[in-house]
């Protein structure tokens, strides 16, 4: 066990999981039993629901970027901020007025109304297998067993098991009711490090003389290349699922965009938090007052563990599991909703009544954390990795036809939307088989499939009859 909490830290971590368990299962008194109630909440966010749910959602990966901070500093601003940041505001623009004007339930559901059938097909595979939350699923194992020393596999359970139940019984209520309660942990937990690092290390004149000075500068050590490749992956949220849902869910037009503009503002200041708090950890290291950091995944939380003292250290630690939780619960969510909407009801039972819909998307959940749990416990791989992969297949696969179908209303075919879709995964799967046999490394997977997959939808486009 590397995480030290006493008793009253251990009080904040046991009231919280208590929390949110009694905020889910009091809401399933509020569901009114509608297939739209249960997968969007009925459309009637307000703006303090969109925003906490969204933040809390995609800030998932804090493990990811304490690792990144801790390994080349600044570029994590970059690769992990800046570029998602103008993603974002295209996004409120460009998107979701109209996301929430078209009325749609999920991606796939956008998907087949620009197309067809067999872009939904397509769509929903791709959909489910990058909202499958493999990485945050071992994130939240790991963090959980620092702190009890219980075997992986319990700990991955428990903390998946604990991150399902409020969405199971409340449906997407639950998860943005318990997600609320998770932002405010997220702030005030996050927050904390860096004033206590300051005060007990002191400023810029320890980072500076304790981290290479590549940690200093925006771009570090990575090369052109490897920064881009974050560029693109970053405009993968113009076709992530979890923005869409909140879109569809939003009370109106103007809460989706106002929203989505508000939410840029907190993740630029949990940037800060954990961009620096990386570096303060790295520092910490050099100047030996940080020791045992063999696992660069866990500086992050070691560092703080190091200088928070208890209480602090409690809501430190709640506010991970809540960041990583409120990851975890909207992934599987949106997975379960995949199999239950866009597969059951839409392509294998199309005359389903509402109540199987909901049946078979709570078993389609249990199914979603399942599959992530057990690709978990198989792969220990670098967290940053795992975020490149899905990244890439689903930027490649989906970017193309999706913008196409919101600005090219006039003139696109049914065929170009499977079309493309396919040609990306191919372009991004060919790639990378190439790489594997030694060839290649020069050149990111994504780039081969994004140009694929535009070079085909204008192809096909072309080729084929308007009616086809």
């Amino acid at each position: 066990m590397l995480i030290q909490l006493s008793f009253a830290d251990y009080a904040i971590v046991v009231i919280y999981f208590a929390t949110v368990l009694f905020i889910g299962l009091r809401l399933r008194h509020r569901r009114s039993g509608t297939l739209e109630d249960y997968l969007l909440a009925g459309r009637r966010l307000t703006l303090p629901l969109f925003v906490g749910t969204l933040v809390s959602t995609w800030y998932g990966g804090i493990f990811g970027v304490g690792e990144i901070s801790y390994d080349y500093g600044l570029v994590n601003w970059l690769t992990q901020g800046a570029f998602w940041y103008a993603t974002y505001f295209i996004f409120a623009l460009l998107l979701a007025a109209r996301l929430r004007r078209s009325a749609q339930i999920t991606l796939p559901d956008q998907l087949e109304r620009f197309y067809d059938r067999r872009a939904r097909a397509i769509g929903l595979i791709l959909n489910f297998f990058n909202v499958v939350p493999i990485a945050y699923v071992l994130s939240l194992g790991v963090l959980l067993r620092l702190f009890t020393n219980w075997d992986i596999r319990i700990c991955i359970l428990i903390g998946t098991s604990v991150a399902i139940i409020y969405s199971l019984v409340a449906g997407f209520r639950g998860v943005v009711y318990t997600d609320f309660l998770q932002f405010i942990f997220m702030c005030v937990g996050v927050a904390l490090v860096i004033p206590f690092a300051f005060v007990k290390l002191g400023g810029s004149h320890f980072i500076v003389a304790n981290v290479p000075a590549t940690h200093l500068t925006v771009t570090g050590t990575w090369k052109l290349g490897e920064i881009l490749v974050w560029g693109f992956i970053a405009v993968s949220t113009l076709v992530d699922p979890n923005f869409y849902q909140r879109c569809y869910a939003a009370r109106d037009e103007k809460i989706a965009t106002r929203g989505i503009l508000l939410a840029i503002g907190f993740w630029m200041l949990f940037d800060i938090c954990t961009t620096f708090s990386g570096i303060y950890a790295r520092a910490a290291e050099t100047s030996g007052m940080l020791m045992g950091v063999t696992d660069h995944k866990l500086a992050y939380p070691m560092f703080a563990d190091s200088i928070l003292p208890p209480i602090a250290k409690g809501i430190f630690f709640t506010g991970m599991i809540a960041t990583i939780m409120s990851t975890v619960d909207s992934y599987c969510f949106v997975g379960a909703t995949t199999l239950g909407r866009d597969l059951y009801q839409k392509l294998l039972r199309p005359h389903a009544t509402e109540k199987q819909v909901i049946r078979v998307t709570r078993l389609g959940e249990i199914f979603t954390a399942l599959l992530a749990m057990s690709f978990a416990l198989i792969y220990h791989g670098s967290i940053k990795a795992i975020w490149k992969t899905m990244g890439s297949f689903s930027t490649a696969a989906m970017l193309a036809p999706m913008l196409f179908g919101f600005f090219h209303r006039n003139r696109r075919t049914p065929m170009t939307g499977f079309s493309s879709m396919l040609a990306g995964i191919l372009g991004v799967g060919g790639w990378l088989l190439w790489q594997k046999l030694g060839h290649g490394g020069w050149l990111e997977p994504l780039y081969p499939g994004l140009v694929l997959s535009v070079a085909v939808y204008w192809l096909v486009n072309m080729l084929a009859r308007p009616d086809e």
